[in-house]
């Protein structure tokens, strides 16, 4: 079922405040700017197929201005422009859209997307890990603009126009065609940007082997933290944090495992003769802590290996 939200039956100096109401509910909670002095107008047509949001968004010149915000909104955006001139700022980036074109941004992110001749855009609005199936290397595509000249580019703007225009049909099939339409935006992304991907992922595996490293290197340190190690090798908290998500763990998890691995291979051969020497030498400083963690990870307590051997 289609959600219509007009503007007429209101007087021309509640329509702007009405339509921010709207549209912060509809996407994202946003800082909007007019940028013409006509007053204002604007529609925006909502439906939903499958758990993906498809919109159909038109207004005069406007501003939208999202900053770093921690209000639980967690959904990816592709919108397809039909206006004249767009312009979408996110991850250091600024990418231009003219008419056919698509841009990707993550409303989890701060973002700037002007509108200097008006709005008209199809936008989707895409849960955070339904798209990660599709692209799990969205990093990478935040914010450029996919040509509607290029082949795979045109194929995926027929298709948002096709799934715009469509009925919204079963659950099942709404699902099915929701994939088929971003395994689509994938291709084109990866072929329009494939060589960035591959600069972006080599230097991300260096970045992340260095911390690694790093971790090995001062597994005796009672202080190892998230902060300290990306001092230590030049990337911001987030990043790390990042780099670890990669390989379906966290930082501080993979120091833990790494810690009780150099302990479980102490004991075994026979470099310490208490379980507190293992345990404070390789950063322990709970050691009822420790010894769960041991027996969990091994099937044995560090008292009982420690014994056998």
């Amino acid at each position: 079922m289609a959600i219509v939200f007009p503007l007429e039956h209101l007087q021309a100096k509640e329509r702007f405040d009405y339509w921010q109401d709207v549209v912060c509910s509809t996407f994202a909670p946003t800082t909007n700017h007019r940028l013409t002095d006509e007053p204002f107008d604007g529609s925006l047509d909502v439906t939903f197929k499958g758990d993906v949001s498809y919109s159909r968004i038109r207004s005069l010149p406007i501003k939208y201005e999202r900053g770093r915000q921690d209000d639980g909104n967690d959904h990816f955006f592709v919108t397809l422009t039909l206006c004249p001139d767009a312009y979408l700022s996110q991850s250091g980036r600024t990418s231009r859209q003219r008419p056919g074109n698509i841009v990707l941004f993550d409303s989890a992110q701060p973002y700037i997307c002007t509108l200097p001749q008006g709005d008209d855009q199809i936008v989707l609005a895409i849960p955070r890990q339904r798209l990660l199936r599709h692209i799990p290397h969205y990093e990478q595509f935040l914010s450029r603009t996919l040509d509607n000249q290029s082949p795979l580019g045109n194929l995926a703007r027929s298709m948002l126009l096709e799934m715009w225009g469509a009925h919204a049909q079963s659950g099942v099939v709404d699902e099915r065609l929701n994939g088929a339409l971003l395994d689509v935006l994938a291709s084109a992304f990866e072929a329009a940007y494939g060589s960035t991907l591959i600069d972006t992922t080599r230097r991300r595996e260096g970045r992340l082997e260095r911390a690694k490293s790093y971790i090995l290197e001062n597994l005796h340190d009672t202080n190892l933290s998230v902060a300290s190690i990306s001092g230590a090798i030049h990337v911001s908290d987030r990043s790390l944090n990042r780099l670890f998500a990669t390989q379906g763990t966290t930082v501080i998890r993979w120091l833990w495992q790494q810690r009780l691995a150099a302990c479980h291979e102490a004991i075994l051969k026979g470099l310490f003769r208490q379980v507190s020497e293992v345990a404070l030498h390789f950063g322990f400083k709970n050691l009822s802590h420790f010894s769960r963690a041991f027996k969990h990870a091994y099937g044995i307590s560090p008292q009982q290996l420690l014994r056998q051997n």
